[in-house]
């Protein structure tokens, strides 16, 4: 039933015949444990540029569905449309809600609770006990009215959209799609809406308790013990599992207040570059190669830091060589002089400039370092090892030096990952289980979240009067660490090994790929010409097969975690650095001419941070292609949105019918657009004669029609 509210006279019909949850505390253990009661609702608003006031956004309507888990398709959608109308439902509720016990809450979910808390605070004055935030601006859970509402936020739940999560979990209320609803049409709390707005403004929370619903029975959760993120489902399977792992050992490895900002600077994620000496260029028949489970992988069949990391106390070149010959898993700060590529046309340069401590006179090819004459930075063992691979120089000095043995990871975690693995495998496709299906993929691509996740974090205070609004604590170091070894189950050091043992395995294939290697990203390489894959997938068959990381989908086909398969190849692709790419799968012919069909291309598609990609091939086809593609291209359509937060706005706006605007906090959502750009010294290095003249010979193209 969807009703107007005011046409619900009685808010406390709507909690009529539901119990508390027995025996199910929230925030067990705290000194305010709450008890739920067994309804799931959920809140959204829409909202539009308010264009009386500039820059600010209003709500128009406000919708709060109220579903019975144990009624199918039985809820209550209460819709409103001004500020004062949700202040009087709210009122009408809390006494029912009081009525239970003292400690009783409601749970209202939010998707998205980052943009509803800023508008709710219009009504309501948030105190920071009242927030638990994760960042800056992005609340997963607040309290109101002496956490009687208790409001989590799904979009950190779920790490998924709306969209995406009703349609994964196979709810009958999917959320509909936005193309005719027309978000830039102006609103206001009196404009009549139509039966289809009304129909989409509901499906969005009747959709979301349907999830969360679906979600919860499949793992037999309840409103007490169902994660607040994402990453807190796989956190809880670890847990359990770890159990049977050495307690002391994991004691024994937590970082201190020395070991932790070395641990910090020598972490790293996947490697994403293009090769300079093709960026720019339109290339044709560009094939793509990913890595199985890339990630998994180095878990089962790589081994890791075990044990407590233990620091030399006279760091040196030959202790660092000694320990390295003794296979042991090291940390260091290092330096170089003159530093420079062992071969110059090497697309692939491996230092980070961002990484980098200190960094005299660098030459930078898209943010990474080809040469230069002073550098300092963290690395591990891995790191070296790569560098030395593809770097030279003329002085090498070690600042600190920190080493422990080499064992595989804990046998019950290993265990896990490949649980995850073959469940997902062999569910793929198959009718009936799509929502375990992609229940055990996010479950095993959250493994390495999980394992990379900083264990020393700040907490975040939304603090309403302070002008940063969101103000990061002060705890010392060592308290931190100290909360942290208290609590841990895991290493911090296995997930920075995670990331460099993956770099290795990508930097493998950039070897193969050699100078016809395109572009990389974590798990893939792209390349022309062709690469024989198979002696190094015998390998990675090999180690998965020894360590039982494999499995069989329903057609009876076993798939290897850690082999590079074949994607589809990209007809025509063009790339301007990282991130920033845009391809063509297919060619179409035109009409004949002088009975030559013309050829041209469409249905591009983009990869690039900060454009829609829905939007952003069309657009790019409507300009030409990729012949567009070129610096100085502004995408307007899929340029994406920015967001606008006004925390201190109090207006009341008259209107000369009689109507009145209250307008609080807010934020407003507004097209952007994105100019594809490169750095002046990225530029300015690919307009080198010196560096394209290998290319241009490779490619048998003229040095003088460099792009």
């Amino acid at each position: 039933m969807i009703t107007n509210v005011s046409d619900y006279a009685s808010p406390p019909r709507l909690l009529l015949g539901r119990k508390l949850q027995k025996g199910k505390w929230g925030n067990a253990g705290t000194r305010q444990p709450r008890r739920y009661i067994d309804i799931i609702t959920a809140f959204d608003i829409e909202t539009c540029a308010c264009p009386e006031l500039p820059g600010n956004a209003m709500m128009y309507v406000w919708q709060w569905c109220f579903y019975y888990p144990d009624k199918p398709d039985d809820y209550v959608v209460i819709m409103g449309r001004t500020w004062d109308d949700l202040r009087r439902f709210i009122q009408d509720l809390l006494p029912t809600i009081r009525a239970y016990d003292e400690r009783a809450s409601m749970v209202v979910l939010v998707h998205n609770l980052a943009y509803e808390f800023q508008f709710l605070r219009t009504i309501y004055d948030f105190a920071p006990d009242e927030v638990f935030c994760l960042d800056s601006r992005k609340p997963a859970k607040a309290t109101m009215y002496r956490k009687e509402l208790e409001l989590r936020c799904t979009y950190i739940h779920s790490n998924m959209s709306l969209a995406q999560y009703t349609k994964k979990m196979g709810v009958k209320h999917v959320k509909l799609s936005g193309e005719d609803y027309d978000y830039k049409k102006i609103r206001y709390p009196w404009t009549e809406l139509t039966e289809q707005e009304k129909a989409y403004c509901a499906h969005d929370v009747i959709g979301l308790c349907e999830a969360y619903i679906a979600e919860m029975l499949l793992d037999g959760d309840n409103l007490a013990t169902v994660p607040l993120t994402s990453t807190g489902y796989v956190r809880r399977i670890c847990k359990r599992a770890m159990k049977h792992s050495s307690k002391w050992e994991i004691k024994n490895s937590q970082p201190d207040e020395n070991l932790y900002p070395l641990l910090r600077d020598v972490f790293r994620g996947g490697d994403t570059h293009c090769n300079r000496y093709y960026s720019g260029f339109i290339l044709e028949d560009v094939k793509s190669a990913d890595r199985s489970s890339s990630y998994p992988d180095v878990m089962c069949n790589c081994q890791f830091p075990r044990g407590a990391f233990r620091q030399e106390q006279y760091p040196s070149e030959r202790k660092l060589e000694y320990l390295l010959s003794h296979d042991r898993a090291v940390l260091m700060r290092v330096s170089f002089t003159g530093l420079r590529q062992h071969d110059k046309y090497w697309g692939f340069p491996y230092i980070p400039y961002s990484k980098c401590q200190k960094a005299v006179r660098p030459l930078l090819d898209n943010g990474r370092i080809l040469a230069a004459d002073y550098l300092e930075i963290a690395l591990c063992d891995i790191d070296l090892y790569i560098i030395r691979e593809t770097y030279e120089w003329d002085r090498f000095e070690v600042q600190d030096l920190w080493s422990t043995y080499y064992g595989h990871l804990p046998t019950p975690l290993i265990m896990v990952t490949q649980e995850f693995y073959r469940d997902k495998t062999e569910l793929k496709g198959v009718p009936g289980q799509e929502v375990y299906y992609t229940k055990r993929k996010n479950l095993l691509n959250s493994l390495y979240g999980m394992m990379a996740q900083n264990p020393v974090r700040q907490s975040i205070q939304f603090i309403a009067e302070d002008p940063r609004q969101y103000v990061e604590g002060e705890r010392p170091l060592e308290e931190l660490l100290e909360e942290n070894e208290r609590r841990a189950f895991l290493t911090y050091q296995h997930g920075v090994y995670v990331t460099a043992w993956a770099r290795l395995r990508l930097y493998e294939g950039q070897k193969l790929a050699g100078d016809n290697g395109v572009y990389c990203d974590t798990d893939s390489v792209k390349y022309i010409n062709d690469i024989d894959w198979e002696p190094y997938n015998a390998q990675r068959i090999a180690d998965s097969t020894a360590s039982g990381s494999y499995a069989t989908d329903p057609a009876g086909v076993t798939h290897y975690m850690g082999v590079y398969e074949q994607e589809d190849t990209y007809k025509r692709f063009r790339s301007w650095g990282a991130k920033k790419y845009a391809y063509q799968y297919k060619e179409s012919y035109g009409p004949a001419a002088d009975g030559v069909h013309a050829v041209w291309y469409a249905g591009s598609k983009v990869t690039i941070s900060g454009v829609n990609k829905g939007y952003g091939g069309p657009e790019l086809d409507e300009h030409g292609g990729l012949e567009a593609f070129k610096p100085g291209f502004i995408f307007h359509k899929a340029g994406g949105t920015e967001s606008v937060y006004n925390d201190h706005t109090k207006e009341y706006i008259q209107y000369a019918d009689g109507h009145e605007l209250e307008l609080g906090p807010n934020v407003l959502i507004r097209d952007s657009t994105y100019e594809v750009s490169v750095a002046t010294d990225y530029d300015r290095l690919l307009k080198s004669r010196d560096m394209h003249i290998k290319l241009c010979k490779h490619l048998g193209l003229d040095p003088d029609e460099i792009i």
